[in-house]
């Protein structure tokens, strides 16, 4: 609800939410928040990745090195969080805030509509073949389960479901930032 009659977004009102809270509410909080952002639709894609990747590991997999491969997947979206973090704090201002200008979202848009037009078959879209065969190489010496690579994952995973996960992010950058 407003408090001075303009409309605010959701960042905002989350952020004056934990202004008022104990320690132990925004901790709850943002746990709840964290147990609910999963069942979203854009993170369910997320699990079988993570269980790809422990699975990948090989049918002889301990419970620990399980649990340190998850550990490693959750601290590479834990430091991509927190260097979003970081970087909105640098800035003064949230990220978003600038990327909502009209030139910006006008030249996303006009990007995705180029884009789309290789789905209607105006032209075709392909890496080099040169970068096929090197992907291909590099993807087909790779075994799964690896810290770096799961690392890495987690940090991709972040960017990916970052759409999903901005207005409670952006509030708790908010409250952060003050």
């Amino acid at each position: 609800l407003p408090d001075n009659g303009n409309a605010q977004n959701e960042g905002t009102r989350i952020a004056q939410l934990f202004k008022g809270g104990s320690f132990w509410l925004i901790v709850s909080f943002f746990f709840g928040a964290g147990l609910l952002l999963a069942l979203t639709p854009c993170v369910f894609p997320m699990i079988p990745i993570l269980s790809g990747i422990i699975v990948g590991r090989g049918h002889q997999i301990t419970h620990m090195h399980a649990f340190i491969l998850s550990l490693a997947y959750v601290l590479g979206m834990a430091i991509t969080y927190a260097a979003a973090g970081v970087a909105a704090g640098f800035s003064g201002s949230l990220i978003s805030n600038a990327l909502q200008t009209p030139w910006v979202l006008g030249s996303f848009s006009a990007l995705f509509v180029l884009l789309s037009l290789s789905m209607f078959g105006l032209y075709e879209l392909q890496l080099p073949s040169s970068w096929q065969s090197k992907l291909n190489d590099t993807s087909s010496r790779l075994h799964g389960g690896h810290l770096s690579g799961v690392f890495a994952m987690g940090a991709l995973s972040a960017v990916i479901m970052g759409p999903c996960v901005a207005a409670p992010l952006a509030g708790a950058l908010l409250y952060i930032g003050q």
